[in-house]
């Protein structure tokens, strides 16, 4: 399984933007759905900290750039943040899964 994570930080103000933005991704994805793949946004409680995961099966093409949505929101992400928000790939060295 290949695993790619983009963690970023934006300010309090920009959190409701970067929110709405995320679901609409996340719409296009599900009307898209694509086969195998995994998904998961997430944000820190109290923080305006997000972190967005991407699992594919090993040697599957990442769907997301074909995804209208998704290649708009990832231009945008730039200017939400001073952070570096690109893709990281990240071997897993643990799962469990009931």
């Amino acid at each position: 399984m290949s695993v790619q994570i983009v963690r970023f930080r934006t300010t309090p103000e920009k959190v409701p933007a970067v929110t709405e933005e995320i679901e609409a991704v996340f719409a296009a994805v599900k009307a898209v759905a694509p086969q195998g793949m995994r998904y998961t946004a997430l944000r820190e409680t109290d923080e305006p900290e997000f972190t967005l995961i991407l699992e594919l099966p090993d040697g599957a093409d990442n769907p997301l750039p074909s995804i209208p949505a998704a290649a708009a929101f990832r231009g945008w992400l730039p200017d939400q943040t001073d952070d570096n928000p690109a893709p990281r790939s990240c071997t897993v060295v643990g799962r469990y899964s009931a």
